[in-house]
């Protein structure tokens, strides 16, 4: 009966887990789909910024470096996020640092620490605040909660 309580809490950690990337792969395919279907597409500074990020989000990102970057300013950059992707740059950002940050929790034995470190927070501290933000519990609770579900 324990085994079976198990089995059930892992695939439900991993449903969970798998349903939240799936959604916002989903969100971010509608956004597409819909600006295309508009007519409208992207902006080509707005793509850089998103491709910048997420090529370099595990070292710390300016908003000027990423304005330099697409050669706009920080007010066109946030505007540019705010009517496309409805979120502000950095806040772009610290969702993407997360979602890979939730891949290295439940797929690595690294350490808070290190996983602070390889996704772009300048500290654990930080880290573990910004992950408590996005996803409702702590990142040492969402660790826990999958290891006790596999």
């Amino acid at each position: 009966y324990e085994i079976a309580q198990c089995l059930v809490g892992s695939e439900m950690c991993i449903r969970d887990s798998a349903s939240g990337l799936l959604y916002s792969f989903l969100v971010e395919f509608n956004l597409c789909i819909s600006h295309r279907e508009s007519g409208s597409t992207y902006h080509p500074a707005l793509i850089k910024a998103i491709d910048y990020i997420n090529n370099h989000y595990q070292s710390s990102i300016t908003m000027e470096e990423l304005c330099s970057h697409c050669g706009i300013s920080k007010q066109h950059l946030c505007l540019l996020f705010r009517t496309m992707l409805h979120t502000r740059p950095m806040e772009y950002a610290a969702k993407r640092r997360i979602q890979v940050a939730k891949e290295l929790l439940t797929g690595t034995s690294m350490t808070i620490e290190q996983i602070a470190a390889e996704t772009g927070f300048c500290t654990a501290s930080y880290f573990c605040k910004m992950f408590k933000r996005y996803e409702g519990i702590t990142a040492v609770q969402f660790k826990r909660d999958f290891i006790s579900t596999v």
